[in-house]
């Protein structure tokens, strides 16, 4: 994990400079294949949506929100919905470090078995870097807790394109111990 984590760190750093830093005023729209090892060699496979957003304070400061609804084999759906805050500072005129700590809340609905939801807390921190005016880099980790429903860390990253100074496609892959992500996404970005 380590060697990925560097490999990123200096992608981010190799860019040249005519990309100016990375925005935090951004709507965007996802679709998410999901994989979950529910242990015992079995994975069940879902897929669903998100909808999530940032919104610069300041220089600084910003505040993130996101909502997920994933849909799994059996009829089981897990909904995520996530609010907090974020700090960002500049390593380069292109690369950002963030960090972001987030109240989450989960909830799994199973037939027959009900629901069953927990909240807990997110923190995140990573590199956002402007490779050129088209391409931007991410990667960050990942740890949420749910105090006694359990925690998790992993690992995420991928590349945004953006067709014009608004809208953005992106490719992005997220893993931790059981569960294995990846999603397509359009981002829509107001004030830059």
């Amino acid at each position: 994990m380590s060697r990925i984590l560097i490999a990123v760190f200096a992608l981010c750093l190799a860019g040249p400079a005519l990309a100016e830093r990375p925005s935090y005023n951004y709507v965007q729209f996802a679709y998410e294949s999901v994989d979950l090892d529910v242990g015992g060699g079995s994975d069940v496979d879902g897929d669903g949506y998100g909808l999530g957003g940032s919104f610069e304070i300041n220089e600084e400061f910003f505040v993130v929100a996101g909502y997920s609804k994933a849909d799994f084999d059996f009829d089981v759906d897990f909904t995520t919905l996530q609010a907090g805050f974020g700090w960002r500072t500049d390593l380069t005129d292109e690369t950002d470090f963030f960090s972001t700590l987030s109240y989450v809340n989960g909830e799994v609905d199973a037939p027959g078995f009900g629901s069953f939801d927990d909240s807990g807390f997110g923190i995140s921190i990573g590199l956002r870097h402007n490779l050129n005016e088209d391409v931007e880099l991410f990667g960050a980790i990942n740890h949420v807790d749910f105090g006694d429903g359990g925690d998790s860390t992993g690992i995420s990253g991928g590349f945004w394109y953006n067709f014009n100074e608004s809208v953005s496609a992106g490719l992005g892959l997220s893993t931790d111990d059981d569960i294995t992500s990846w999603g397509a996404a359009v981002r829509f970005y107001f004030d830059r």
